[in-house]
């Protein structure tokens, strides 16, 4: 629970969700989503700052995780093995509708909705074994391969122009050291990519600020036990630490707003949700639970 004051816990759903969340205002950015296991398996809750409670977006048997907000903040992309095989789904939040966007033998998962709500950015084995990074219309129409390298490949995030991604990749870090996950761009009109950061370490789960920065956990400690986040510029040439403490820190989101950052800190188990200043000031916690509270995401603005 939140420290310092109770959680009321709202289940909104059986096997959907069928009482929509409040609706956050049009001037606040007061709602996070994230991923936990509090109810047994992996499920998608949403969590209001203001109101201090959480809901349920998905309930099913299955193991619902890796998503992402459609822009207009109304849907979530996420994947799931609700039907025995990984794929990726829809959810509505004020219908509670679910629709399956992919249908592969091939695991596919990591969704990430582009700015301008057309399309969605995705991680597939059906054409290697390591994963490989495809785009799709939001109707799941048109799937096409990105990226071509035959090396392992995570969790991409569209660029606020939509012109590109960033992803975690394995690559070169340290000169003569054994390649690590880094953070890759890819152009997607000429196919071109460059590796952003050249670290030692795994570094992965990028996300972009409002004012164009680039998020990402960089796990640095002795055997790649600790994690902190940082924030680099498009460019990759300035980087800056904005976490350095005892706990590993995962999976930070910037608000709508760019004020503030949301994270999970933690070794696994317990994995809590903290937030903190956009310059890496003021942390403190915002959900703490037993189990895993994990890959929290804000919710977009609703104008």
């Amino acid at each position: 629970m939140r420290r310092g004051t109770a959680v009321m816990m709202t289940a909104l759903c059986t096997a959907g969700c069928n009482v929509p969340p409040a609706e956050p205002d049009a001037q606040e950015t007061s709602q996070v989503a994230f991923v936990t296991n509090r109810d047994g398996n992996f499920e998608i809750y949403l969590y209001d700052l203001i109101a201090d409670s959480s809901w349920n977006l998905t309930n099913h048997p299955g193991m619902d995780f890796g998503f992402s907000w459609s822009p207009d903040g109304a849907a979530i992309a996420f994947a799931s093995d609700r039907d025995g095989d990984q794929e990726i789904y829809v959810v509505e939040l004020e219908s509670g509708a679910v629709t399956q966007l992919t249908d592969h033998e091939a695991r596919d998962g990591a969704p990430s909705w582009s700015a301008d709500g057309r399309q969605i950015a995705f991680v597939s084995r059906r054409d290697s074994d390591s994963g490989e990074i495809y785009v799709m219309n939001v109707d799941g129409t048109e799937v096409r391969r990105i990226t071509r390298n035959e090396r392992y490949e995570e969790v991409p995030s569209w660029s606020p122009d939509g012109a590109s991604l960033v992803f975690g990749a394995l690559g070169v870090g340290i000169a003569g050291a054994e390649p690590t996950l880094q953070i890759f761009e890819v152009d997607l009109a000429s196919g071109e990519e460059v590796q952003l950061t050249h670290l030692g370490g795994h570094n992965s789960a990028p996300s972009w600020t409002s004012d164009g920065r680039i998020l990402f956990y960089g796990q640095v400690g002795e055997g790649f036990e600790g994690a902190d986040i940082f924030a680099l510029d498009r460019s990759g040439n300035e980087l800056r630490n904005l976490t350095n403490g005892p706990d590993p820190d995962w999976q930070p989101d910037a608000s709508p707003d760019g004020r503030e950052i949301v994270f999970a800190r933690g070794p696994g188990e317990p994995l809590d949700l903290w937030i903190m200043n956009a310059d890496g000031t003021n942390q403190r916690v915002l959900l703490e639970h037993p189990g895993r509270d994990e890959q929290p995401k804000w919710r977009p603005i609703r104008r």
